[in-house]
């Protein structure tokens, strides 16, 4: 699968549940390096909150990273319900942060779960949603003899330059979709003069 759903910029909602007030904000993230940063950041700025909830979903290659985090709420109401959200929009590359505001009365197990999971969904909601490419990335370095006939492929494979670009006079960095990896380097491999990097 060369595609993937995920938002395109931050977002943010909020929700109430019997004066608790629970705020949700949606980030778009590539790796889980980017994750820490920014929660430290949300702690920081709404470090008057009781809880800071999160769940997040990120495709990095062959595997998915996730995880959910319920700060001391009862176990699965918070980041299994703000995970549910993510997986019933079908959203990956995500991470959202429930910061809650607690208003003086219990709201029980279901409550709290229903009004984090809305809470999630209201931030995915507000954010715009976009379709992303899987690319991958083939190195190659090649003779000067061969010029033309590496043009001629790239032609052929409809790469254009936003595609590719010269580390060097002679290597090329090339981003294909993860579906056709294996065939642009088959075809590379039959010009006599390319080493795949």
């Amino acid at each position: 699968m060369d595609e993937y759903l995920t938002i395109e910029t931050t977002s943010k909602a909020e929700y109430k549940e019997k004066r608790s007030r629970f705020i949700a904000f949606a980030f778009p993230v590539n790796d889980i390096q980017q994750v820490k940063p920014i929660i430290d950041d949300i702690k920081n700025k709404y470090f008057d909150a009781r809880h800071h909830c999160f769940a997040y979903k990120i495709n990095e290659g062959e595997t998915i990273n996730k995880r959910v985090f319920d700060d001391r709420e009862p176990s699965h109401t918070a980041g299994d319900m703000i995970y549910s959200a993510i997986e019933s929009k079908n959203i990956t590359n995500i991470l959202i942060v429930v910061v809650r505001y607690f208003g003086g009365t219990l709201l029980g197990a279901s409550n709290l779960a229903r009004a984090y999971r809305q809470a999630a969904i209201e931030s995915i909601n507000n954010a715009t949603i976009i379709t992303k490419t899987i690319e991958e990335t083939i190195i190659f370095k090649f003779s000067y003899n061969v010029v033309s006939q590496v043009n001629k492929l790239l032609k052929e494979n409809n790469f254009d330059k936003s595609s590719y670009s010269y580390q060097s006079d002679n290597i090329i960095k090339l981003s294909v979709k993860k579906s056709r990896k294996e065939s642009i380097i088959k075809s590379l491999q039959t010009i006599f003069g390319i080493e795949i990097l």
